[in-house]
């Protein structure tokens, strides 16, 4: 009965084997076998074929539905996800159990290879060859709660999911343990993985700028007197413009480049989860674009059911409407009368006739506008969760500090930088919301924005709420029947929220299997 709950309330997957290689192709073949401590984890090969598991199946649950409905529908970006749209989001919320449960079969799978690693591994693997794919799974779990401190906020910490067996019941950890764990196990990854690794690893680049959104996500969070931690601050000014000094990495050209297939595991890409199409296995694929794609004849196998699901009008607005004057609103959400040639090439593209502004981002088209790498509920385009781009902004941010406005010279160049790719003019002086609204315009779509909304929340709450009345959530925009002409109507009533609508429920489930997570957080122990 212990283990029966222990599977259920973490999400434990042992899965039946592991992509393999440590080539470029590393991720593209199916699990074969099961994977035992004492014949694996024997051979530098090894260690890359276990780590490579991390880099998809065990995010399914997560990128299925969860990161758009909870990023970005909660973010008030993405006019869908109704439940986290309008704030009625409850324990029973099924999004809500598949990000807690993804979330920890990250960090259970991730475990599990730091436990074999470091007890198991051949004493032949040279230890920096060792230390390196440890990282690469501390990357992993550190990244993981990372996500669940700034959902939940104080959730379990579990590193040896072995011990569950004993005592299934455990406590929740202190916020501020949760974020300390993920900074541990960020830093170790920035001092032992590679400068550069096979395409889709994470690098001590990826780390890096992960350890900055951390700090800066812990400068709100942890904050007191609507004040942000200026040491955090610091360290996450520290750690972006280390990456924008010294990395490889840059921004691509082209922003609708990033979300073409062909450009998988680019130069702006910092870490992504690496999708499989074809494999045999279900969750090695992406299905963001049987949801998203506005019609079935974009997909042409059976899917796209996207026609209800339309950017947000706040998002709408801060794009230019139906305009195309900034480079990023036509990747992101067609308007009507939008040509898009590399949809239905066989039909001459795609014209966008729908009264909607319905996502773009993420949809790649039929399968031979892919050289036959779409079918039914998979594709096998990369899900970024981390560009250069958002270092650029994480620096500006941290320099911005607790000021009002600023015309440093340093959060200027790099806020501008992602403005001129998009084509648009530049700032001479920025404030957090000329930042916020910049995030929106470069992320929308990519499951990001309820974690900006959360880090303001937590500085100021009526600020939150503020922004919240303003998105004016019960309005939309449909098409006049005028070219380029849309208007905004009525959709649902106004809402209303307060303090305690930014607070996340626990998943119901867990909840009934685990009492103690309704206890009061208890703190860490680090030794």
């Amino acid at each position: 009965m212990k283990t029966l709950k222990i599977k259920y309330l973490f999400g434990v997957l042992l899965l039946a084997g592991f992509v393999a290689g440590c080539g470029d192709d590393f991720f593209s073949h199916p699990p074969t076998g099961s994977i035992v401590q004492e014949t694996f984890y024997k051979t530098p090969e090894d260690l890359a074929m276990a780590t490579g598991s991390l880099y998809n199946i065990v995010w399914f649950d997560f990128n299925d539905k969860a990161a758009q409905k909870l990023g970005d529908a909660g973010g008030g970006v993405l006019r869908h996800g109704i439940p986290f749209y309008w704030f009625r989001a409850d324990a029973a919320e099924p999004r809500l159990n598949e990000s807690w449960r993804s979330l920890y079969i990250v960090i259970n799978q991730a475990n599990t290879h730091i436990a074999n690693m470091e007890d198991g591994a051949a004493p032949t693997i040279d230890p920096a060859v060792l230390n390196h794919r440890i990282a690469e799974a501390r990357f992993m779990r550190g990244v993981a709660y990372l996500h669940l401190a700034r959902i939940w906020g104080p959730v379990p910490i579990i590193t040896r999911t072995d011990k569950l067996i004993d005592d299934p019941f455990v406590y929740r950890n202190r916020v501020e343990d949760v974020f300390q764990f993920a900074l541990n196990d960020l830093k170790f990854a920035a001092d032992h993985l590679v400068l550069a690794d096979a395409a889709g690893r994470v690098t001590e680049w990826s780390a890096k700028g992960y350890l900055a959104l951390t700090y800066l996500s812990m400068a709100s969070h942890l904050s007191e007197g609507n004040t942000l931690v200026q040491e955090y601050l610091d360290a996450a000014v520290q750690y972006a413009e280390d990456v924008i000094q010294n990395s490889p990495h840059q921004l691509m050209d082209n922003y609708a480049d990033l979300f073409k297939r062909e450009n998988n595991n680019n130069i702006e890409s910092m870490f992504a989860l690496q999708w499989v199409h074809g494999s045999g296995y279900w969750g090695a694929q992406n299905t963001v674009q049987a949801y998203y794609a506005p019609l079935p004849a974009l997909t042409g196998v059976g899917d796209g059911w996207g026609g209800g699901h339309q950017v947000s009008n706040w998002a709408f607005d801060l794009l230019g409407g139906a305009s195309t004057d900034d480079a990023r609103r036509k990747p992101t959400y067609m308007a009507y009368g939008d040509h898009y040639p590399e949809l239905r090439t066989a039909f001459g593209g795609y014209t966008h006739e729908s009264s909607r502004p319905s996502i773009k981002k993420y949809i790649v088209g039929r399968p031979e506008d892919n050289d036959g790498q779409v079918g039914f509920m998979s594709t096998d385009i990369n899900t970024y969760m981390m560009r250069f781009a958002e270092v650029y902004l994480i620096a500006a941010e941290a320099i911005l500090g607790n000021n009002a406005s600023t015309t440093d010279a340093r959060a200027l160049q790099y806020f501008n930088a992602v403005r001129e790719r998009a084509g648009v003019e530049p700032y001479s002086e920025i404030t957090f919301m000329d930042i916020i609204e910049e995030r929106v315009r470069e992320f929308t779509m990519e499951g990001k924005f309820y974690y900006d909304l959360m880090r303001i929340y937590h500085r100021n709450p009526q600020d939150a709420i503020n922004l919240v009345d303003y998105q004016q959530r019960h309005m939309r925009h449909d098409w006049s029947g005028e070219l380029n002409d849309f208007e905004l109507v009525q959709d649902g009533t106004p809402i209303s929220v307060n303090e305690e609508s930014f607070i996340m429920a626990y998943p119901e489930a867990e909840l009934t299997m685990n009492p103690n997570l309704r206890e009061p957080p208890v703190p860490f122990d680090f030794n």
